[in-house]
């Protein structure tokens, strides 16, 4: 099997993050629930975890809350600064953003403005400069599209929002783990960000960071293993956003994995994984395909051959060949709204750390065999 969807989840993981999943949920007693040796073991897993999180993020560990990925950071951080008067949402918002955006618009009348400033070889600045003049309470920014692999210019991004007075949540669920991001240096506020794909951890398990100072109220209540005889949620981070039992196996997993990518530099896993993008690019525009986006990318791209559904491309090429890519939306439907491709979606490939040439030339192969069988 070739696997090319690590845009939506890496595989494989790297051995040691298995076996820190394994060694976690084999010793799985609760977290700050007990004095125990055993409770206490898991207590020091979650403490660390957090501290490998914060450092390859350069931020303060207490303002890493762990989540269950990108999508429960964001929801946390839409409806935990509610009310809000206006939003502007910038990129190719992902449903996880989306979702949300078009929920408070509905139900508590904030108004939500979307732009997408991104063309394939410049960043329209009078747009977003535009944007920020209604005085949005908040920007989100999606910093990278998961349909075309497109990064935002989120420095300057961000110190406009904060010189307009906005504050800044950003989604990183394409960059994380891909691109160098210091949350402190880049005066985020607040930032989501999944461990499932690029810091090669499990499934649901996820992070949200808060920036020191800023307010946001918990969504979800109950026991934290202090301040017990409270009704109140406790004031403190990070245990005012995390009630209920962490997920520590999960944890001890995304940290693992941050662990590797640390060893391996993300100056290398971005020119790897950029390098069979490019392999991809360059073999598909010999095939004819219609390819969607441009650069600064990460390691996704999306494109189209002629007389060929993306669905059923996707479709043949695991059914067939083993190969897995994924066709249609990706969740996006701004996106491709934005790329007009709502009606015929596109096939994504998104190559990982773990893939070869040899993948993305057994891809080519495929396709080239399956143009001249029409």
């Amino acid at each position: 099997m070739i696997y090319l969807d690590n845009a939506a989840t890496t595989w494989p993981k790297p051995e040691i993050v298995y076996r820190a999943v394994d060694e976690a949920l084999r010793r799985a007693a609760n977290p700050g629930r007990g004095g125990y040796d055993f409770s206490q073991e898991s207590s020091r897993r979650v403490l660390a975890g957090r501290e490998t999180v914060a450092r390859f993020f350069n931020v303060p560990a207490r303002q890493i809350i762990f989540t269950a990925g990108a999508t429960d950071s964001i929801n946390m951080v839409i409806y935990g600064l509610q009310p809000l008067s206006k939003i502007l949402s910038v990129g190719f918002e992902h449903n996880a953003l989306w979702r949300p955006l078009e929920d408070v618009a509905r139900r508590f009348a904030v108004d939500v403005q979307y732009i997408n400033p991104l063309a394939p070889t410049d960043f329209d600045w009078d747009m977003y400069r535009q944007g920020l003049e209604g005085e949005p309470d908040l920007v989100a920014i999606s910093h990278a599209s998961n349909v075309t692999g497109q990064t935002y210019p989120l420095g300057k991004m961000v110190q406009m929002a904060k010189d307009a007075g906005a504050l800044t949540l950003v989604d990183v669920a394409q960059t994380a783990g891909v691109l160098d991001l210091d949350f402190s240096a880049l005066g985020l506020d607040f930032a989501a960000f999944p461990g499932h794909k690029g810091l090669l951890g499990p499934q649901g398990i996820g992070g949200l960071y808060i920036r020191p100072g800023a307010q946001l109220r918990p969504r979800r209540l109950g026991g934290t293993g202090s301040k017990s005889s409270s009704p109140l949620a406790p004031e403190q981070l990070p245990d005012r956003h995390e009630s209920g039992t962490l997920n520590v196996p999960g944890i001890a997993g995304m940290a693992a994995g941050i662990g590797y990518l640390s060893k391996m530099g993300l100056d290398a896993v971005c020119a790897h994984e950029g390098k069979l993008r490019e392999r991809a690019v360059s073999g598909l525009r010999q095939l004819g395909a219609k390819i969607y986006g441009g650069a600064p990318s990460v390691g996704v791209l999306s494109f189209n051959l002629p007389g060929l559904d993306s669905s059923e491309l996707a479709y043949i090429l695991g059914d067939s060949y083993s190969i897995c890519v994924r066709g249609g939306l990706h969740c996006s439907p701004r996106g491709h709204s934005s790329l007009g491709t709502t009606d015929l979606g596109t096939v994504r490939v998104s190559p990982g750390i773990f893939n070869t040439e040899a993948d993305i030339d057994k891809l080519l192969v495929a396709l080239s065999q399956l143009q001249n069988m029409r």
